[in-house]
């Protein structure tokens, strides 16, 4: 993500995550909890973005107790949004436009298998090419931006 798609992401992070607080009031259980979960790893994420700090760190306290938890009960993703996901050209990057269409449980399963893969990897030593944690959670970032912004139309 060029730095110039950063901020406009960050800046509209923001109305995702006021939008998504307004959401999460008139919401209870499961849907409650896993939107908070993705909220808070949205402003650890951001965190990273904001300061530059350790990538490291940072993936190994990415949260998804609530999403293996609430898809372990058998919870119906789609019941958050049952609309299929749209792409606003002005908000979100070009890189995200295969994920038109997709359904709310598709994106949440793909986000989250990215988080268990990053977890794992910032505790490989010893790589014979970069694992580039930081890469990957700015794209982890940028999806669940997209993620939120879908939720809480």
């Amino acid at each position: 993500m060029a730095i110039k798609e950063t901020i406009a992401a960050i800046g509209t992070t923001e109305k995702v995550t006021a939008a998504l607080l307004k959401w999460i009031a008139g919401n209870r259980g499961f849907k409650n909890t896993v939107t908070v979960e993705l909220k808070e790893n949205i402003e650890l994420i951001r965190l990273y973005i904001d300061t530059g700090a350790n990538p490291k760190q940072l993936a190994l306290n990415l949260k998804e107790d609530a999403y293996r938890h609430a898809l372990a009960e058998g919870f119906n993703f789609n019941s958050l949004n049952s609309k299929k996901i749209t792409i606003d050209r002005a908000i979100i990057s070009s890189q995200l436009n295969q994920y038109q269409g997709w359904e709310t449980q598709q994106l949440f399963e793909n986000i989250y298998s990215k988080v268990a893969i990053v977890k794992q990897a910032a505790n490989i030593e010893n790589a014979k090419k970069p694992i580039r944690l930081g890469v990957r959670l700015t794209n982890i970032f940028k999806l669940m931006v997209l993620l939120a912004s879908h939720i809480g139309k």
